[in-house]
C-alpha cells in the first residue's frame, strides 16, 4: 500500500472558474523522498497547503482526493484533516513560521503537550532533548531563546524538531534550506535523511533547486502553472527527460534560457496544457487538458506527443 496519495487535486480562487492547481497526482511510497520540483509559481507550495488542510482564506480545494495509508482525509466541503502524527511540515521561512513572542523550547514542547497530552514541564523536558537530538549544541540555553537570537539555520533546526516530534507519517519540507548557506545546507539535508531513516517515515521534498533533487530524492514529480508534468525517478529523468518542459528545466542550468519564452509566463486561463503557449512541439490537440498517463514502469507524462516525437 502507498503511503500518500495526491489524486486529481483541483484548488481554485472562491468564484474563480480558473483553477490555481489543476488535477495534481503524486504519491509517495513509504521511507521514500518524492521531490516537488519546479520554477517559482508552479504551485508547490499550494500543493502541500492544500494536502496539510492550511490554505489560506479565499482558496479552496474544488476536486481531488488526500489520502494516508489508503484512507482519505477530505472531509465534506473540500477540508482536509490530519493529526501531528500523521502529516507534519516544515516551513519555507522558519523565522516567520516560529512564535516571535516565544522562547523555542515553548513552542516545540506546545506541539508535544498538545499531540501527546504531556504536561507542562515534561513536555519542556522532552523538548530539549529534540533540539539535542536534530543537533542543536548547547539544546538546554537555546530552548530558553526567543527566534530573532538563532541564526537561520539554527531556526530550522527548531522547525525540524516540532515536525518530528510526533514522529509523523509523512514529512513535507518546503525549501527547507532557503537563504542558507551551502555549509549549512548539506547539514540540514543529512539530519533530515537520517531522521527519516530513524522514524520511518515518508518525505515530500519541496525545492526548486534540481542539485537538492540530485542528491535527496529517489524520484520526482516536475510541475508547471499548477499541473504535473512528469514524474519519474530522478535518475531516469536526470537521463532522459520526457516532458518538453523538463527538458527546458534542466536546460536553464547549464544555459541561460530565451528570455522571449521565459518573460510569457503562466496563462491559468488555458484550457489545454499550461506549458503549450511556450512549448515548441505544440499541436492542435494539445488546446485539450492532457492527462497524467504511464508510458513506462514508474514513469508518467502528462503530454500528448509520443517518446518517440520528444527525441
Amino acid at each position: 500500500m502507498r503511503l500518500f496519495e495526491v489524486e486529481a487535486l483541483t484548488v481554485g480562487i472562491t468564484g474563480s472558474p480558473f483553477p490555481i492547481l489543476r488535477e495534481v497526482s503524486f504519491y509517495v511510497e513509504p521511507g521514500e523522498v518524492l521531490a516537488l520540483v519546479g520554477e517559482s509559481g508552479s504551485g508547490k507550495t499550494m500543493t502541500a497547503l492544500a494536502a496539510m488542510g492550511l490554505l489560506p482564506f479565499g482558496i479552496e480545494m474544488t476536486g481531488g482526493d488526500v489520502r494516508l495509508e489508503g484512507d482519505s482525509l477530505v472531509r465534506t466541503g473540500g477540508t482536509v484533516e490530519r493529526s501531528a502524527a500523521q502529516m507534519s511540515m516544515i516551513f519555507q521561512h522558519p523565522t516567520s513560521a516560529l512564535n516571535p513572542t516565544m522562547r523555542v523550547g515553548h513552542q516545540v514542547g506546545r506541539v508535544i503537550q498538545i499531540n501527546q497530552r504531556l504536561g507542562r514541564t515534561q513536555s519542556l523536558e522532552a523538548a530539549v532533548e529534540l533540539l539535542k537530538h536534530v543537533g542543536i549544541p548547547g539544546a538546554k540555553r537555546v530552548a530558553r531563546n526567543f527566534p530573532h537570537q538563532l541564526s537561520g539555520g539554527m531556526c530550522q533546526r527548531v522547525m525540524i524538531a516540532m515536525a518530528v516530534a510526533c514522529q509523523p507519517r509523512l514529512l513535507i519540507a518546503d525549501e527547507p534550506t532557503t537563504a542558507l548557506d551551502v555549509t549549512v545546507q548539506a547539514q540540514i539535508f543529512d539530519l533530515i535523511k537520517s531522521l527519516v531513516s530513524e522514524i520511518g517515515c515518508g518525505v515530500l521534498f519541496i525545492t526548486h533547486d534540481l542539485g537538492a533533487v540530485a542528491e535527496m530524492a529517489d524520484r520526482v514529480a516536475v510541475m508547471y502553472g499548477g499541473q504535473v508534468m512528469e514524474e519519474s525517478p530522478v535518475r531516469d529523468l536526470l537521463a532522459e527527460p520526457r516532458h518538453p518542459y523538463t527538458r527546458y528545466l534542466l536546460e536553464s542550468v547549464v544555459r541561460e534560457v530565451d528570455h522571449r519564452v521565459e518573460d510569457i509566463g503562466v496563462d491559468f486561463a488555458l484550457t489545454g496544457c499550461r506549458f503549450g503557449h511556450r512549448c515548441p512541439y505544440v499541436h492542435e490537440k494539445c488546446n485539450g487538458f492532457p492527462p497524467l498517463v504511464e508510458i513506462s514502469p514508474s514513469r508518467r507524462v502528462s503530454c500528448f506527443l509520443k517518446t518517440e516525437e520528444l527525441r
